[in-house]
């Protein structure tokens, strides 16, 4: 239980809850059967609502209330709660209430009902059922005059809002004359239109005051039509009920008022004769355009009509209508048959029957109506003689597909069954597949193994009930049934089609019809005497009892779908056309070797969605098409997608089979005429033996479809796309019987689309599109068609024509360039991807010289200097907010030929400027227009010559960077004594005018502010703020710190670190541009190169604005450009610059390329830039990692080889300026050669040249990221990333991904390595996305040879992308937040610094109980945690040291006496630096020296009166981490200033919050040991850490040094502390080496942990300039691991070497580290600076077992690590020959037992495979040691449900394991449900009676095997395997998630 929370507390709302939901038979009151009703309440506060009225409702319903209070609890609302005065307890606090234990039990158990008759009310007559004796206490409510009136009212526009004020005062006064109560009458209320909602229920209210004032609330409904038959409906279904508040069977009058002023669309008659029957008396009230008739129908009584000519003129009804309320005695039911029936004396069914039910549980049935349908059935099996002997029930569910609820052995009484159908829910979905259902239950429930007694003799019954008509074919399965001696009864209701009813039901009699669920009671009788005397059925004989789900003939066929996906389709007829499309396929025997299926979508072009040979499995096939989405378009091109599909599809490639004599179909759906003519096409693909299938629907054109068709007969015609079942059977007969029709002797001509000359072969030509928001999603999507249409009707390729596209507003976007493409298929794809941009203004300037400089360009593929003509489109909806002019003129003397489109607002004097003549400028009022453009626009592109460049230079013209509204800008103010507090005034209405011309908000705007002098101090992060007002706020009350000195260096590091970061709200990340703005006054005494050299690299633009004694030229070393410095001469003068600094800060882009020198156009213009790295930015650390495998495979190389070399072709190499490596990977890595192996560009490419790939079937792409970081961006591997040398990754992929790729890809990204992805082939793009460092450094290429298309962009990756931001401390790989385990004993100090000013007052008290439960959380001792407490106001007073209290009592007494100070200036600055100096000090019990952990807890409820900036700093400097939590008045910039991590901060409203912390508290001082375990390569044994050998041997050599050995020595303490020392549990040996190897002390040499540290404490390394590793490893294996030494290894204790090593080996390593590997050593290896990552992967018994730091003082990142596997492995094989360690699971030699399960996926999805399945378990189990003692195993199907084949300890042998396994039979079955089958072998298989061996130590394994993604969740039955100890291993393939 956790508690709820909130800050008001409103009892009456909760009492009037509990009376309604609680105490009611639904939630198990048992009111009715005498027992007494109590209600227990604990409060703690004063109730905010009325408690009066539901204290009374709860008395009047003999609910016994106890009142218990506590703290605020209010003892008069306790009284007028509770029963009795008595039942009143009251206690000063919660931890009291066990003190009234006694009084509260006495009379719980004591209290008693007495049974008593209510009495009936006198103004009614005779109930229609007699009330039942109720216990109730002996209070007898007064008679009252009871009724239950429901207001249905016309909610319609008919009715409007004017004329609802006249209903809604019309029922407000007619409600004031009634006495409403619990006890009086209820009211409800619904308002209706087309649809109904229920405005309140009978039991919603039980006061005239509330309901008044709901009333009083009311909106009208609004909505075109009126249905009133369907409301009235409703009514009955969701108002008349107990649950809505009905009190019908306490036979209290119930009552409809329909007040209308519409006739109604829909049936009335039937609706309210269900309510007369129901004794529901119904008033009638019409005015307006209300039908009399109707009212007549609908009313019980011709006196109960009235009729007003307006709604206004109800007032005149209103005492007439209150007259006949008054006076109207209870409805009887009608004299009709009543919708309950008493229940008939029937004789049960005897004898033996098995009867299934079948029920439609899909959307047709809602929830009201389902309801009833469990109410048929229970009252059927009442009837029934249920028994193992006599009549087995079972019961399915079904709707898209069928589900087992149980089956007919399943149950064996009566009460088991009801208890199941009284939890029985609805499942729901769409379609209804009965055909399906019917299929299920023959083959899954009338089966001996589900209970079927039909080979007994037994009578076999299906009873099905549906309520709508069935999407499949269900003819077939019900023919299965009645062969297979099944009785079909069915009922139908509500939109079931009666013939199809007929045609399941085994004969006429046995099929019934019911017009809605609420009448199945009709029938009841009738199907129960049909269930008595039904005899066995006799089976067919004359034909196979067999289910044909497939139509005959259908076994080999190619059939390509071909459906219309523009908008005469829509998006609300898909869903017709998907279901449509799976019935058909359902139908089909799909495979490979018999029906294939293609579908292609079309509107003015053609869309491949999968061809005939992508999918072989139904499932496959059903995904796609459940999962289709139309694409759009306003044109139809049937004749050009006829003739597509003849090209694509009916081909040998694309999978047809026609050269085998396949039969050839096309099914064609379309509802719209064509704008071309398909009469050609549809010939070619006659005359090619195709046989076409026309569906017609909307506004097809009748004739183009007969022309399409093959024969008329195959023409079909719907009227709307909800009506395409009709046509399924009449086009399933043909498709099935069709055969190949013959091809013509003379081989056709296809007609060609292709409207263009073979002249015209080459163009260039970009189209730039107005991207803004004044386009908008629905015009843009006209755009994206127009594109692609004209696309459609050029001749794409490299020697054709060329297309690229631009997307711009505010600034420009390339999407594509000219050589991006070279094929159609691809470009299509990227254009029906295109997203609009945005952007709130629109800059063609500036995009028209984007354009220019970065498309008309030979590297973007522009091929100008080869005579082909340039041209330029732009499409614009609007005027422009910057000059066109000089760009326009700019490219039309380049010869660029520009075609200008203007819609709706663009600008005609704009256009003409742009287009280089005005015949080429085209308008449109509408995008929708579009289209009327488009020949005349083709013809133009088409047949335009080239342009001859006009040869007078021109300076190209100055790109205009648009405004933008999202800037993160960080103000850095000099608050040293050169400002003074003379000029601070200046400085902050400076500021302030500033913010105020700025659009402030999350996502505008953002503003940091940070002031300095000798150190830099936090005044707001980013994300402190986020409104105007606030920041305003802030700065008015800026006090400037004062201070002689100016470190402007170190403010500068200050913001990139702290404020320039995600935490503080920067959105860099976004693209947001990052703005500090520089005020000083005064020359830095620091050092500013290097920090401001950080801020370029970190693409923040700096803005500096000087004054006094600044100094101009020493800032402008900070600058990006010079010309963004400001000076004046004084402060006064600031305004002076305001609009300088305005206009700078709105025209700053997103970061873009910082160093690249402009391109300067000179005399002779030419399109070739030199694209060289400027000099002052060409050092690049650039790694390749390629993937050799066979996603890639050889064949692939060339084009690989071919990117790399461009590639590096153009980079400056060289030592000290641009370095290259390169990783090769599959299975795993392997380093070609480090960046600092090659420093010539020719030695690189000659390696190129020789490079070839190993291949392999495995791709480990997260092995090798966390490879390359291990072992490639280190500086011994020539990585210069210390130097700030940017360091990039270069990733080149063809598969997907078999390991995870996050932690290693978010390891490179902390470490300030920029990743980019080019993906080609099987590529995953989610994992490469994930991989890259940004999204625009994910590249993907459709096929390999398009891979040097892609040189541009990666190089200008190269050069736009800088170091990202630089973090505070270098990461460890994968090292998380360290985390403490509890259950060892880790020293920390913690203060806690507390407020003890007034302004904490009575909230003391909470802080203190806070602090206790706190403490109790820590384990507190002397060499454990450790406790002080400080409390300050002006100054700080001293509770108790660290050392004064040594357990927890005596803390917890210690906080317990605490008492507040009550100072009132609060100095959190001085408090700080007083913990600092006094208590975290050695003297006052500090532990730091002896590593304790320094933890400082601040809580304080106000701002600091003084500077908290020194104080903080020297916080920081002890290396003390704070935590602040502040509540009240406590400032969060403050207290993020303190922290410098806005994570450690807690801002509470108030301190009663302090409880809802505590965890994250705790997480933060007290964290956990992260419990991923490494990937190791050897059995994991999960057991006890109680033996183990342990020997460290370290590196004592100059590598290390005397300087670095504390690090080292406390390092292996650490590790030393982890391990249970002792002679049985881990021994610890310890050895040291330089050129020789020495011993420190052996395994056996001490037995206790204090031995082993005293040692190591006062350890000294021997020294020497030589390591030798190889010899000194050798050494360890002959005199550590032997008996002698005390190694256990011969007793099988698992053996761990610890190497630690700082250099590089002399010797050799190999021979050595192999030896251990033999002897099962489990070698780790730790190098640090020097170490050689080959080497040390080389000594590892696995690489996940070598662990790398740059410095010593790194040591602990990766304890966690190293812990976790040295702590968890066992023994891994000796290897006894002279072999490598794989990555393979080997086994030891000696016995082990095992027991394991193989779970196979039998679902239909597995289909043909599973004989692969079963060869694979045959050879797997050849390599078992099967036997009692050995290994033993066990196999389980599953799909919906899972079937035990055999179990653990049915076979003994070997021979009777490959026995069992050829039998094995697939078990079919739809859905998939891994969960359930996950829950199913952990309870049923891997338990001792199943014969499981898990308690005599043998391993548990689980072998999932599974085809198919599950349709339940996992996540409950992967946690039942793993807390049962089970190791799964899963293997997938097909539709495997």
């Amino acid at each position: 239980l956790k508690v709820k929370g909130g800050r008001m507390v409103n009892t009456g709302a909760a009492l009037n809850y509990v009376l309604g939901n609680h105490f009611t038979k639904d939630a198990g009151s048992r009111r009715e059967e005498g027992v007494p009703q109590i209600l227990v309440l604990l409060t703690g506060s004063k109730s905010r609502d009325n408690i009066k009225s539901p204290a009374d409702d709860l008395k009047q319903a003999a609910i016994k209330t106890f009142g218990v209070g506590a703290k605020y609890a209010d003892t008069a609302q306790l009284m007028e709660i509770a029963s009795d005065p008595s039942l009143v307890f009251k206690v000063k606090e919660f931890s009291s209430l066990p003190e009234i234990d006694s009084q509260l039990l006495t009379p719980l158990s004591t209290i008693v009902m007495v049974p008593i008759v209510p009495t009936v009310p006198s103004t009614t007559t005779v109930a229609p059922t007699i009330a039942p004796t109720v216990a109730v206490p002996t209070v007898v409510p007064e008679e009252v005059d009871r009724k239950d009136i429901v207001f249905l009212i016309d909610g319609s526009a008919n009715t409007g809002n004017v004329n609802f004020i006249h209903v809604r005062e019309f029922i407000i006064k007619l409600i004031a004359k009634l006495d409403i109560g619990r006890n009086g009458v209820q009211v409800g209320l619904a308002q209706y239109s087309d649809g109904v909602k229920t405005e309140c229920y009978l039991n919603s209210y039980s006061t005239k005051s509330q309901l008044v004032n709901h009333l009083k609330g009311l909106k009208v409904k609004g909505g075109r039509t009126v249905k009133t038959g369907a409301a009235l409906d409703y009514i009955l279904g969701n108002h008349f009920t107990k649950d809505a508040g009905s009190r019908k069977d306490e036979g209290v009058p119930q009552i409809l008022v329909l007040l209308t002023g519409a006739k109604s669309v829909d049936l009335v008659r039937s609706p309210a004769t269900a309510l007369k029957r129901a004794a529901v008396m119904i008033f009638a009230i019409g005015a307006r355009k209300a039908d009399p008739a109707q009212l007549s129908v609908i009313a019980n009584d011709p006196s109960l009509v009235f009729r007003v000519k307006d709604f206004n003129s109800l007032p005149q009804l209103q005492q007439q209508v209150w007259a006949t309320l008054s006076t109207l005695p209870p409805s009887q039911p009608t004299t009709e048959q009543p919708i309950v029936t008493s229940k008939q004396v029937l004789p049960k069914v005897l004898g033996k029957k098995d009867i299934v039910f079948l029920i439609d549980a899909s959307d047709n049935v809602r929830n009201a109506d389902f309801r009833h349908v469990r109410d048929f059935i229970a009252w059927i099996l009442g009837n029934l003689g249920l028994g193992r002997d006599g009549v087995q029930v079972g019961l399915v569910q079904y709707s898209n597909y069928a589900e087992t609820e149980f089956y007919l052995n399943t149950y064996s009484s009566e009460d088991e069954i009801v208890s199941h159908m009284q939890g029985l829910r609805q499942r729901g979905g769409m379609p209804l597949n009965t055909g399906a259902a019917l299929d299920y239950v023959l083959t899954n429930h009338f089966s001996r193994s589900s209970g079927s007694r039909k080979n007994d003799g037994v009578p076999q019954i299906l009873v099905l009930i549906m309520a709508g008509r069935s999407r499949d074919y269900p003819r077939h399965s019900a023919d299965a049934l009645k062969r297979a001696a099944v009785t079909v009864v069915v009922v139908g209701t509500r939109d079931t089609d009666p013939a199809q009813v007929k045609e399941i039901a085994s004969q006429p009699s046995l099929s019934h019809n019911v017009e809605e669920f609420r009448s199945l009671p009709n029938v009841q009788d009738q199907l129960l005497v049909s269930l008595s005397t039904l005899p066995a059925a006799r089976e067919t004989t004359h034909q196979q009892p067999t289910v044909p789900i497939r139509p005959a003939g259908a076994n080999k066929r190619d059939i390509v779908f071909l459906i219309d996906g523009s908008d005469n389709v829509g998006p609300t007829n898909v869903q017709f056309v998907r279901e449509f499309l799976t019935s058909i396929i359902e139908n089909l025997d799909i495979g490979s070797d018999t029906v294939q299926i293609g579908l292609v979508q079309y509107s003015n072009y053609a869309e491949t969605e999968f061809y005939l040979n992508t999918y072989s499995s139904e499932d496959e096939i059903m995904s796609h098409v459940e999962g289709l989405r139309l694409r759009g378009g306003t044109t139809l091109s049937t004749g050009a997608a006829l003739d597509y599909v003849l090209r694509n599809h009916f081909t040998k490639s694309s999978g047809s089979r026609k050269g085998t004599g396949v039969p050839q179909l096309l099914i064609l759906i379309t509802a719209g005429r064509s704008r071309d003519h398909i009469k050609p096409s549809a010939d070619a693909l006659k005359q090619a033996a195709i046989t076409i299938f026309a569906i017609r629907t909307g506004n097809a054109d009748p004739e183009q479809i007969t022309e399409a068709a093959s024969d008329p007969s195959l023409v079909f015609s719907v009227t709307e796309f909800r009506s395409l079942p009709h046509v399924l059977e009449r086009v399933m007969t043909p498709l099935a019987t069709l055969t190949v029709t013959q091809v013509p002797t003379e081989i056709p001509t296809v007609p060609s689309k292709q409207v263009l000359p073979d002249e015209e072969n080459k163009r260039d030509i970009v189209f730039l599109i107005d991207g803004s928001n004044s386009i908008g999603q629905t015009d843009f999507s006209f755009i994206r068609d127009f594109l692609a249409s004209i696309i459609q009707n050029l001749n794409i390729g490299s020697d054709g024509i060329q297309v690229g596209l631009v997307q711009y507003s505010t600034y420009a976007d390339t999407e594509f360039y000219l050589n991006s493409y070279l094929s159609k298929a691809e470009m299509l794809s990227h254009i029906r991807g295109l997203r609009l941009k945005g952007g709130t203004r629109i800059n063609t300037g500036a995009a028209l010289d984007y354009v220019y400089r970065y498309h008309f360009i030979n590297s973007a593929g522009s091929r100008k200097q080869n005579g082909v003509p340039q041209i330029l489109v732009i499409l614009t909806g609007g005027r422009s907010n910057d000059d066109i002019k000089p760009p326009a003129d700019t490219m039309k003397r380049a010869a660029i030929m520009n075609i200008a489109i203007g819609v709706r607002n663009a600008d005609s004097v704009q256009l003409e400027g742009i287009a280089v003549d005005p015949s080429l400028v085209f308008s449109s009022n509408t995008f929708s227009s579009l289209p009327n453009i488009e020949e005349e626009l083709t013809t133009l592109l088409l047949t335009l010559p080239a342009l001859r460049a006009i040869p007078e230079p021109t300076a190209p013209t100055k790109q205009v960077i648009p405004d933008a509204s999202k800037r993160d800008i960080m103000f850095l103010i000099d608050g040293s004594n050169n400002v003074g507090n003379t000029n601070d005034q200046f400085v902050r209405d400076f500021l302030t005018s500033i913010i105020e011309n700025l659009d402030i908000g999350r996502d505008s705007a953002q503003v940091g502010l940070v002031q300095y002098s000798n150190y830099a101090e936090t005044e707001f992060y980013l994300n402190t703020y986020s409104s105007e007002d606030e920041l305003l706020s802030h700065v008015k009350g800026l006090r400037l710190r004062g201070g002689t000195s100016l470190n402007t260096g170190a403010a500068l590091q200050y913001v990139l670190q702290y404020h320039l970061t995600p935490s503080a709200g920067s959105r860099k990340e976004e693209g947001v541009p990052q703005v500090l703005v520089v005020i000083t006054a005064g020359r830095s005494g620091d050092d500013i190169t290097r920090p401001a050299d950080a801020l370029i690299q970190a693409n923040v633009f700096t803005v500096v604005i000087t004054a006094k004694n600044a100094d101009p030229l020493e800032l402008q070393e900070m600058l990006i450009d010079p010309g963004l410095v400001f000076s004046v001469q004084e402060f006064s003068s600031l305004p002076d610059v305001q609009e300088q600094l305005m206009i700078s800060l709105s025209t700053l882009a997103a970061p873009t390329v910082i160093h690249k020198k402009p391109t300067v156009i000179t005399e002779k213009h030419t399109d070739k830039i030199t694209e060289v790295l400027s000099s002052t930015d060409s050092r690049r650390d650039i790694v390749f990692l390629i993937d050799e495998s066979d996603f890639v495979g050889n064949s692939n190389l060339p084009p690989v080889r071919e990117l790399i070399s461009a590639i590096i072709e153009r980079l400056d190499i060289g030592s000290d300026r641009v370095r290259v490596g390169l990783v090769l990977y599959g299975n795993k890595a392997e380093t070609e050669f480090y960046l600092n192996t090659y420093s010539k560009k020719d030695e690189i490419l000659s390696v190129l040249r020789s490079l070839t790939f190993q291949g392999g079937r495995t791709l480990n792409t997260g092995k090798a990221l966390e490879f390359v970081l291990r072992y490639h961006f280190t500086r011994s591997s020539g990585s210069r990333r210390e130097d700030g040398v940017p360091q990039f990754l270069v990733l080149i992929t063809g598969g997907r991904s078999g390991d995870d790729v996050k932690r290693a890809a978010d390891a490179l990204k902390q470490s300030n390595v920029i990743t980019l992805t080019v993906g080609s082939g099987s590529a995953d793009p989610a994992q490469l996305e994930e991989i890259a460092s940004k999204p625009n450094l994910g590249f993907s290429v459709r096929d390999f040879y398009s891979l040097p298309s892609l040189q541009e962009q990666v190089i200008g990756s190269f050069e736009r992308t800088h170091a990202l931001e630089t973090p505070t401390k270098k990461p460890a790989l994968y090292v998380e937040e360290a985390m403490i385990d509890n259950t060892r004993a880790v020293k920390r100090d913690i203060v806690f610094l507390i407020d003890g000013t007034s302004g904490m007052g009575r909230s003391f008290i909470q802080v203190r109980d806070f602090l206790m439960k706190v403490i109790q959380e820590l384990d507190v001792g002397p060499d454990k945690d450790q406790v002080a407490v400080v409390q300050y106001s002006s100054h700080p007073s001293f509770e108790f040291g660290l050392d004064r209290h040594s357990t927890r009592d005596a803390v917890l007494n210690a906080i317990r006496n605490l008492r507040l100070r009550k100072g009132r200036l609060l100095n959190t600055g001085a408090a700080l630096e007083f913990v600092t100096r006094n208590v975290f000090i050695p003297a006052a019990g500090s532990r730091r020296d002896a590593g304790a952990a320094q933890i400082l807890v601040l809580i304080t409820a106000g701002r600091s009166r003084d500077n908290v900036g020194q104080g903080a700093e020297a916080v920081r400097q002890a290396g003390i981490v704070p935590i602040a939590i502040g509540a009240k008045s406590a400032d969060t910039s403050e207290m993020q200033l303190i922290t410098s991590d806005p994570d450690s901060v807690f801002k509470l409203t108030s301190f009663q919050e302090l409880q809802s912390i505590q965890q994250q508290l705790l997480s933060k001082v007290q964290p956990v040991p992260a419990t991923e375990e490494p990937i190791i390569y050897t059995e994991v044994v999960a057991k006890e850490m109680s033996e183990r050998d342990v020997v460290f041997l370290i590196d004592g050599s100059d590598n290390i040094g005397n300087a670095n050995l504390p690090h080292v020595r406390d390092f292996m303490i650490r590790i030393i502390q982890y391990l249970a020392i002792g002679r049985d549990k881990v021994q610890v040996g310890l050895a040291q080496y330089s050129d020789v190897a020495e011993t420190e002390f052996y395994l056996n040499t001490y037995s206790t942990e204090a031995e082993v540290l005293s040692h190591i404490k006062t350890l000294s390394l021997r020294g020497g300039t030589t390591a030798n590793t190889g010899s000194a490893l050798d050494f360890a294996m002959k005199y550590y691991f032997t008996t002698a030494a005390g190694s256990r290894i011969k007793e099988n204790v698992p053996q761990f070497l610890l190497l630690i090593t700082g250099g590089r080996s002399s010797d050799n390593v190999e021979d050595a580290a192999n030896a251990l590997k033999r002897a099962a050593v489990m070698a780790f290896a730790i190098g640090v600076r020097n170490a050689d990552p080959a080497q040390l992967e080389e000594m590892a018994i696995d690489p996940s077992l070598v662990f790398s730091v740059d410095e010593f003082q790194s040591l602990p990142d990766v304890l966690n690590q190293l812990v976790m596997p040295l702590t968890m492995l066992s023994v891994p094989t000796v290897i006894e020959e002279s072999t490598i360690v794989e990555e393979e699971m080997v086994t030891t030699p000696k016995a082990r037992k095992r027991d394991i399960v193989f779970l196979i996926d039998g679902s239909p999805g597995m289909g043909k495979s599973f004989s692969l399945v079963r060869e694979f378990l045959l050879k797997v189990i050849e390599e078992f040691d099967v036997g009692p003692n050995t290994d033993q195993v066990a196999v389980v199907q599953y799909s919906s449900d899972a079937r035990l084949e055999f179990g653990l300890n049915v076979h003994s042998t070997k021979d009777e394991l490959l026995n069992a396994i050829p039998k094995l039979k697939l078990k079919t079955g739809r859905p998939l449900n891994t969960g359930a089958a996950l829950e199913f072998v952990t309870r049923n298989v891997f338990i001792p009676a199943a014969g499981s061996r898990r308690d005599a130590g043998a391993a548990q394994i689980l072998v999932l095997i599974t085809a198919g993604r599950s349709k339940d969740n996992v996540g409950r039955g992967a946690e039942a395997v793993r807390q049962a100890g089970i190791v799964p291993i899963a293997i997938g393939a097909k539709s495997a998630d």
